[in-house]
């Protein structure tokens, strides 16, 4: 009993013994490795392989279903072992085979070298000995003398005929044997006639006029993007010049003065010089170095954005390499120190506290409240101090006595029982919660109260010497139902909302009398 495996040839799948398998795959591996690195190597393989799976197809039948050894050795003896045309190298006999060719005679098939249309005529040259062009010629003396079923016959033989594709079918078609030496003789004929036509075609004046029109139009196409290129470049300059100019003056303009240069709607509002404001939450020290790291972290890209464009836009080279590796170092470290004087005094602000103390007053002997501002606060004048506005309600620094005052907010809403209630909030952050409320409790801020008459200061103030740490203060006047309140003309300078039946702003309620209702203040109707 013989093990036998499956295998794939070209494709087919055959059973074959052991021995024979072994057999034919040393065969296909002195094949490969004659072949591989020859020109066309591949192709004589495949064209090797395909033959060999006709040949051991044709010893198969009903009766035997197992290629064995003998059948791979007359295929072998067929084909023509490697070895034999190794040691024949450079001579035109064919190797030794004791089998001359597996089928006698000649196969028709179409010619696909030497074809008009579908490569009949040619085929049926070459397996009748014949040139194609007097079949061709017959072909259409028969169609023009009237027997136009010839035209029939020859798309009938079109389809019929099959095709010579591989090499062993177009040696087949030309009756020669299919042999190992002769499909590598074919390949490399293929091979050459290729490469021939190909010089020709190189050494043709057409070929030469072509190449040189398509040189001359690529040498245009050049000339054209190349000019594009120059122009895009002259644009994306004189945008980095535009751009890094107008941030510069701006950022120059906020670091020294109170306002951008270019001044646009995204950046319009109050602006201060970036000093006074880091002076209001930093120490000397820390804050002059923070502004020095500051300018060169956003200064020298900028320049380094106006020198880049002013260099694409005239092409210049400059021996520019030292400025620009001191300049990057000088960069890193005032980005390394910003972020670390940064974190430093970010955690001065860390935790916070929100202190509140509750006033109620009764005042139902009065109907109306009224709420005025004291006249006799006064602000510092406009050079003396500098103003921000910030989420937290904002601060005005002034210069001359070096204090921070705070700006207030006071919001109106109905009261939850017959009592006006006045609460301030106080707010601060710190290093730790007892810092907070420390800085929130040494908020001083100002009001009284005479009868039905509330008077608030416009500012609080921070003690002096001492930082902002996020200082706010916050009012909540609350009025019950049925009483009326006269909001003065000045008290929009703190007053921030309020609860209204018609929703109008708080900035539209001064200088009016009011009635509180279930809904909110009310213009005050006279019965």
């Amino acid at each position: 009993m013989k093990k036998s495996i499956n295998i794939n040839i070209s494709g087919v799948i055959f059973h074959i013994d052991e021995d024979a398998y072994e057999k034919l795959r040393s065969y296909m591996d002195s094949v490969s490795l004659y072949f591989e690195d020859k020109k066309g190597g591949k192709e004589v393989i495949q064209d090797i392989e395909t033959r060999i799976a006709e040949l051991l197809q044709d010893r198969l039948s009903e009766q035997k279903e197992v290629i064995t050894i003998s059948d791979v050795e007359e295929v072998i003896e067929i084909m023509g072992d490697p070895s034999d045309f190794v040691e024949e190298a450079g001579e035109d006999s064919e190797p030794k085979s004791s089998k001359t060719f597996f089928k006698k005679g000649k196969r028709l098939y179409r010619d696909p070298e030497n074809s008009v249309l579908g490569g009949v005529c040619g085929g049926l040259g070459s397996y009748f000995g014949i040139d194609p062009v007097i079949i061709r010629i017959i072909f259409i003396v028969l169609l023009f003398a009237g027997y136009g079923v010839w035209g029939l016959v020859y798309l009938v033989l079109w389809i019929a005929i099959p095709k010579a594709k591989t090499v062993a079918q177009k040696l087949e078609m030309k009756g020669e044997h299919v042999t190992v030496s002769n499909i590598e003789k074919k390949v490399q004929e293929e091979y050459e006639g290729v490469k021939k036509n190909f010089e020709k075609i190189k050494r043709s004046k057409g070929y030469k006029e072509s190449t040189n029109v398509l040189n001359e139009i690529f040498t245009v196409l050049g000339k054209i993007i190349l000019i594009f290129l120059k122009v895009v470049l002259v644009i994306i300059g004189v945008g980095f010049i535009f751009a890094g100019f107008a941030v510069l003056m701006s950022f120059l303009g906020v670091f020294f003065f109170r306002s951008p240069v270019f001044s646009i709607d995204t950046i319009e509002g109050v602006f201060f010089p970036l000093n006074h404001y880091l002076h209001a939450f930093a120490d000397p020290l820390p804050s002059f170095v923070l502004l020095l790291s500051l300018f060169f972290v956003i200064v020298i890209p900028l320049v380094a954005l106006i020198y880049g464009g002013v260099k694409l836009i005239f092409n210049f080279r400059a021996k520019d390499r030292g400025i620009g590796i001191a300049a990057l170092a000088i960069w890193i470290v005032s980005l390394v120190m910003l972020f670390t004087f940064g974190l430093f005094e970010v955690r001065k602000y860390v935790s916070d506290a929100d202190l509140s103390e509750k006033h109620v007053l009764d005042e139902t002997q009065y109907e109306t409240i009224y709420l005025d501002i004291d006249d006799s606060v006064k602000l510092p004048s406009q050079n003396t101090f500098v103003s921000f506005t910030s989420p937290f309600g904002g601060f005005l620094i002034d210069k001359e006595k070096n204090r921070i005052l705070g700006r207030p907010q006071l919001a109106i809403r109905r009261s939850r029982n017959n009592n006006v209630e006045l609460t301030v909030y106080r707010y601060a952050k710190g290093p730790t919660k007892w810092d907070a409320e420390i800085h929130a409790e040494n908020i001083i801020y100002n009001w009284s109260h005479q009868d039905s008459t509330f008077v608030f200061s416009p500012i609080f103030k921070i003690p002096e010497n001492q930082r902002w740490n996020f200082s706010n203060l916050n009012l909540t006047l609350r009025i019950p139902e049925e009483k009326s309140v006269y909001i003065g003309d000045d008290m929009s300078r703190i007053l921030t909302s309020a609860n209204t039946a018609e929703r109008m702003s708080a900035g539209e309620l001064t200088g009016e009398k009011w009635s509180m209702t279930t809904r909110g203040l009310k213009l005050y109707e006279a019965d």
